[in-house]
């Protein structure tokens, strides 16, 4: 009996890439497009940045510094340099090398605990995997903290941000305890709408903010630090020490600022975007939406079957209709269900709500 030969299987990345319509993110800009709108962004009279020096750089430094209400600010290529600086400094000034953070943080699931590996720093973990901590969770801690970081939104557990009455509480206490407390906004502009506040009344309640340019803002890549300028300015030498000042970042930060200009005042649509796919599939049999409203421009999905069923019938659904729904599937901690992540953008604007059920549906069909 001849051995069945397995399906070779799917190329993903061209099935999305011959997609026209994306309800999740859009379709990625090729190198030719971003380079030439980075040209077309680019002042006539605009120098190149040279190791962090030059006006480019440095107004666009003090651009985003005004935009958090922050006395000065840091261009930098990742986030993670931003993120083990700050808590780098933070802890020294404090002489304490412990970080306040979430076990899910992403400091802690996503950047290999550089932190601990590069600083020596250790953690004390606050809240649990169910919910993002509280100020009781910092009061229960008995060990003294060199910094507090909060995330905003906390993406692991559906993007989910804290009340606005309990930030200003943590933010009293760490203010009382003379602890730091620092902000991973790296979402902060998809967070915004929600609290209805400027971005300087937010970042206002904290003493450190990291902000990142290629997520919600679709820059290349790049982040930012703001806080006091001396912080800022330690920051500058550790981004040195890092290898993190270039010879030239100036693409990166043609490419924030074209975000900022461009997709910033986009966001409390994206927002109203999000929930109202929520809205259009809430109720279909299996489906649970997190957090339910919606809190920021993204959510997670819960669908019924495993991963590979449910990977399998969006490229189908994608290969049949042109369209993307959702990217990535994982795993989900609930026995047959498996879950997904869908962030509003550009080209969710342009499905019916009807439409955006009757293709769930079809996805329901297919994995039953």
């Amino acid at each position: 009996m001849t051995e069945a030969i397995p399906a070779k299987p799917r190329d993903k990345d061209a099935i999305r890439a011959r997609c026209t319509r994306f309800l999740t993110r859009q379709k990625a800009p090729t190198p030719k497009e971003m380079l030439q709108a980075l040209a077309d962004e680019a002042g006539a009279d605009e120098a190149v940045d040279n190791y962090g020096k030059g006006k480019l750089i440095e107004n666009f430094e003090a651009e985003i510094a005004s935009k958090l209400g922050k006395p000065a600010a840091v261009f930098m290529p990742s986030g993670t340099m931003v993120q083990t600086i700050a808590l780098r400094l933070w802890c020294d000034r404090g002489g304490i090398p412990t970080v306040g953070l979430h076990p899910l943080s992403h400091l802690e699931r996503n950047e290999s605990q550089a932190y601990r590996e590069l600083h020596g720093l250790g953690a004390s973990y606050l809240g649990d995997d169910s919910r993002q901590f509280r100020r009781k969770d910092i009061e229960a801690v008995a060990e003294q903290l060199g910094v507090i970081v909060l995330e905003m939104p906390l993406r692991p557990l559906g993007c989910v941000l804290l009340p606005w009455e309990e930030i200003a509480a943590i933010s009293a206490l760490a203010k009382e305890r003379e602890i730091p407390l620092h902000l991973d906004g790296a979402r902060i502009w998809e967070s915004q709408p929600y609290y209805g506040k400027s971005f300087e009344e937010i970042t206002s309640l904290f003493d450190s903010v990291y902000v990142s340019f290629y997520k919600g803002l679709a820059g290349i890549s790049g982040a930012a630090l703001a806080g006091p300028k001396e912080l800022i300015d330690e920051a500058r030498l550790w981004q040195h020490r890092y290898g993190g000042r270039l010879f030239q970042l100036y693409p990166y930060v043609l490419a924030a600022r074209k975000g900022l200009r461009e997709r910033l005042d986009l966001m409390p649509t994206f927002h109203q975007e999000i929930r109202r796919v929520a809205d259009a599939i809430r109720g279909l049999p299996g489906v649970h939406v997190t957090p339910d409203p919606p809190q920021a421009t993204s959510m997670h999905i819960q669908l019924p079957g495993t991963q590979e069923k449910i990977e399998a019938a969006i490229l189908d659904l994608a290969e049949e209709t042109g369209i993307w729904l959702l990217d990535r599937v994982f795993a989900s901690p609930v026995q047959g269900l498996a879950m997904t992540e869908l962030t509003a953008g550009a080209g969710t604007l342009g499905f019916p709500s009807d439409e955006i059920r009757g293709l769930f549906e079809r996805l329901l069909k297919r994995i039953a």
